[in-house]
């Protein structure tokens, strides 16, 4: 029976690239991880000329380099073992993290062309090569077709007289913008624990030219570290003395320095014996009965194929009431949101994708909804697991995708012991949490007021100006219109928080032409809002069905959404100044329902005027509100408008300040930034809450930020 051979297209080559490597950045990751395995003690990433038709990546090592023979035998050999079984790196007695033998295909998903330059630490030849993927691929059929020449030459290409320099050309990428540059960085920095030192290993990024200085301020961990509320740590070992596993911990409990809460600090190191309360207990499934939970303590053996775990956790709370008594409110948020999460390390450094902002590995949002009671969010966690790469070796496998371990039953022991561990923290932490709500609670009363009072009340002060002929049939229509708008989502089932959307707008408005009355605003002013008011009654029938939709300029909402505002601006001697309206090289048109988006842009003018005004009166009158609206069409996803003011920023964490009834304004629904965002997502678009320096905006505008992200038009 005649046998035959698999053979591989030499396409192949690409889809490795590109498939097994998830993303640029997780590309650069891998080049870095394979510096760390040749006993590196600096890498530099290089970013050449980026954004121009020349730019490159170099990604430049000191480590032990590779000879020619080494070059064959694994670089130039897709998937070998080479690494594998491998004990140690000589230099720095490492322990080879890559063991896949497709790391260097990372380079291929950055870019079209690459060369490779290297110099073996014993050796007096340099080596060389380059590779036109694309040319290379279209000239061979199979991969054993596939050529490359390498050059040796007696010249020595490096400082340190040995390493290996990866310079990437043609990328696929061909806009990098300033969020990638600085999750670039944030992601690269991030390769080493904050919690283990590590003094042989460092990594920088390096620009040629201006976009140095978009990622030269990410902020360092440790100053950070120091705002968090709640801090715990804990090892789990063997216990030589015992058959249960070894269970200690610290906690630390770090109210503000002015608020009337004591610090609190716990320890305890488990006995060998169940009797006391701080054996690690985990709530396994009884397989016997599926809806029932059974006991079972932590022993030596559940660490087998793991080792021993270590963990620390940073929890904050990001109300700016609190944010403040750090005195660093802005850098504070930033961090944790760029860095919030539970990483895993391996010998201090990291294994991705664990801990990113949109992975939750452990489940703690997920258990905020499944459990009662409050349970920390994963958005104001900063935390790392440490394991040893030796012990962990035989259970924990990375996935070839480099995205985190394979999901054996290792893996789910060392989720599960994990999940246990944050779990008691959460419970010791409570009687704080506890207190730390009752006291804001008590320093931020809240005050509501129905529809039908807030109309009395503007009939009444139009009667007191003698304006209640012209402007008092206008106010019936307005509260008929709205009553009508109620029966139709009642009787269509949309009740609820539909309802509670076209309340807050109505009820505002209704409250802004009364103060409007109140100083004495012209009739013109006055009867421009009422109309606006019905004209929003008009348009909110966008938000039952989608109708047909019509194009505005950006600049022109803008405008509208100014005039409408214009008196509660001046009369709380507010600067208000929009680069968008003086600059028609910034505007952009927009699709969709004009007063809906008028309204949102209102909505959060309102909330800009509210907070720069209660900052004013905290700081005197010596402080200048100010109000600034632009426009961003480069770093976002579509075209954006952006608003910004000069307050103290938001007191709500980002996912929360979209949500219905999330609001810590006296007097407020919290519906204003929930129905932005209703009528954004209506459209196609989004609201984010980006950093001042990602956006370059003014230092003075230190306030809150609210990117208005458009639907980029085909």
């Amino acid at each position: 029976m005649p046998t035959f051979s698999f053979k591989a297209k030499s396409h192949v080559l690409s889809l490795l690239g590109d498939e097994l490597i998830g993303s640029d950045i997780l590309a650069i990751f891998e080049l870095v991880k394979n510096s760390y395995d040749a006993g590196a003690e600096e890498v530099t990433i290089l970013l050449k000329d980026l954004n121009t038709s020349n730019q490159q990546i170099v990604v430049e090592d000191d480590g032990c380099g590779m000879s020619l023979e080494d070059l064959k035998r694994s670089w130039l050999n897709i998937g070998t073992d080479f690494k594998r079984g491998k004990k140690k790196e000589a230099r720095f007695n490492r322990i080879p993290l890559g063991e896949k033998g497709v790391g260097r295909l990372a380079a291929h998903k950055l870019g079209k062309c690459i060369l490779l330059e290297t110099k073996k630490e014993d050796s007096k030849l340099s080596n060389r090569f380059f590779i036109n993927w694309k040319k290379m691929i279209d000239e061979s059929d199979y991969i054993e077709d596939t050529k490359v020449e390498i050059e040796s030459v007696l010249e020595n290409l490096f400082e340190k007289k040995h390493g290996t320099r990866i310079s990437i050309s043609k990328l696929k990428k061909e806009s990098w913008t300033k969020r990638d540059l600085r999750e670039l960085a944030r992601k690269v920095y991030s390769i080493k624990s904050p919690f283990k030192r590590i003094d042989n290993f460092s990594v920088k990024i390096i620009a040629n030219d201006h976009h140095q200085k978009w990622f030269e301020d990410v902020k360092d961990v440790e100053e950070i570290l120091k705002s968090s509320i709640y801090y715990f740590d804990f090892k789990i070992e063997r216990n030589k003395k015992s058959n249960f596993a070894k269970f200690s911990w610290n906690y630390n409990f770090f109210p503000p320095k002015n608020f009337k809460l004591k610090p609190e600090k716990k320890a305890s190191t488990i006995k060998n014996n169940l009797a006391n309360k701080t054996v690690l207990a985990l709530n396994i499934k009884d397989e016997n009965n599926p809806f029932e939970k059974k006991t079972m303590h932590l022993l030596n053996k559940d660490l087998e194929g793991i080792g021993a775990i270590c963990g620390r956790f940073y929890v904050y709370n990001l109300l700016g009431v609190i944010l403040k008594s750090f005195g660093q409110t802005n850098a504070i948020k930033t961090y944790v949101k760029e860095n919030c999460g539970i990483k895993v390390f391996r010998d201090g450094i990291r294994v991705y994708n664990y801990g990113e902002p949109n992975d939750d590995w452990l489940g703690l949002d997920l258990s905020r909804v499944q459990r009662l009671g409050n349970h920390f969010s994963k958005n104001v966690v900063i935390g790392a697991i440490d394991i040893g790469l030796e012990a962990s070796h035989s259970g924990l496998k990375e996935k070839t995708n480099r995205e985190g371990f394979d999901e054996n039953n290792y893996f789910n022991r060392f989720k599960y012991i994990c999940q246990t561990a944050f779990e008691f923290f959460e419970k010791i932490a409570q009687p704080n949490r506890d207190a730390l709500k009752d006291y804001l609670d008590d320093i931020k009363p809240v005050k509501k007021i129905g529809l039908s009072e807030t109309v009395l009340q503007l009939k009444e002060k139009l009667k007191e100006k003698k304006m209640d002929q012209e402007f008092a049939p206008l106010i019936k229509r307005i509260e008929r219109d709205y009553n009508n708008m109620r029966d139709v989502m009642l009787n269509s089932g949309m009740a609820g928080l539909n309802i509670s959307i076209v309340f807050h707008e109505v009820d505002r408005e209704i409250k802004y032409i009364g103060k409007d009355l109140e100083t004495n605003k012209k009739t013109d002013g006055i009867r421009e809002r009422v109309q606006n008011l019905l004209a929003l009654l008009e348009n909110f029938s966008p938000l039952l069905k989608q109708n047909k939709v019509n194009s505005f300029s950006a600049k022109s909402l803008v405008e509208k959404a100014e005039i409408i505002n214009h008196f509660r601006l001046e009369f709380h001697k507010i600067k208000f100044s929009s680069s968008l309206t003086s600059d028609s090289s910034k505007d952009f048109l927009i699709q969709g329902p004009g007063n809906l988006i008028v309204s949102s842009i209102s909505n959060i003018i309102d909330n800009a005027i509210y907070w720069t005004g209660a900052k004013r009166d905290l700081s005197g009158q010596k402080f200048v509100s100010q109000i600034y609206v632009d426009a961003d069409l480069e770093n976002f996803s579509g075209p954006a408008i952006i608003i910004a003011d000069n307050g103290d920023g938001f007191n709500l964490e980002p996912e929360d300040l979209v949500l219905p009834f999330r609001t810590t304004k006296p007097g407020g629904m919290g519906l204003g930034l929930y129905f932005a965002n209703l009528v954004f997502e209506m459209i196609g678009g989004k609201i984010e809450f980006p950093d001042r320096d990602e956006i370059n905006l003014s230092e003075e505008l230190s306030g809150a930020i609210v990117a208005l992200v458009f639907p980029r038009r085909q």
